[in-house]
């Protein structure tokens, strides 16, 4: 089949490690279009109960990276208040930036508050339609 073929949404899903401990912080490679696209959809799905804690949280951020262009965000997900449940998707809140070029990369950015929150390794589900081909 050929990418012009295709019609209606597509998924990549990636696994993301843990950073290792509540305090870390960083940058996990996630996926490189390979047409020009539009991101409809981002889910998460962690592989261990997620606490959130108002003070001490971390924000998981998926960054879109054209080359000679400033990042944008495409989704995000904070545990200041809402807890996760082990093995359970759950929707990320889409931001401005779901227009892919071809060969953009998206990054998961974790970023933390006060002394962060531990996030357990999790199942990444970007859902996406194909607008140039």
């Amino acid at each position: 089949m050929l990418a012009n073929e295709i019609r209606g949404p597509i998924s990549h899903q990636v696994f993301l490690e843990s950073t290792g401990n509540a305090a870390s912080t960083g940058n996990l490679p996630a996926w490189r279009a390979p047409y020009k696209c539009e991101v409809t959809a981002v889910t998460l799905v962690p592989s261990a109960a997620i606490t959130a804690d108002g003070t001490n949280f971390a924000t998981y951020t998926l960054t879109r990276h054209t080359a000679g262009a400033a990042a944008a965000t495409v989704a995000t997900r904070a545990w200041s208040a809402g807890n996760s449940a082990a093995l359970t998707a759950e929707s990320m809140t889409l931001g401005a930036g779901v227009a892919l070029a071809a060969d953009d990369t998206l990054t998961m950015i974790k970023t933390v508050a006060a002394s962060g929150l531990l996030i357990p390794a999790c199942l990444l589900v970007v859902t996406y339609k194909l607008t140039g081909v």
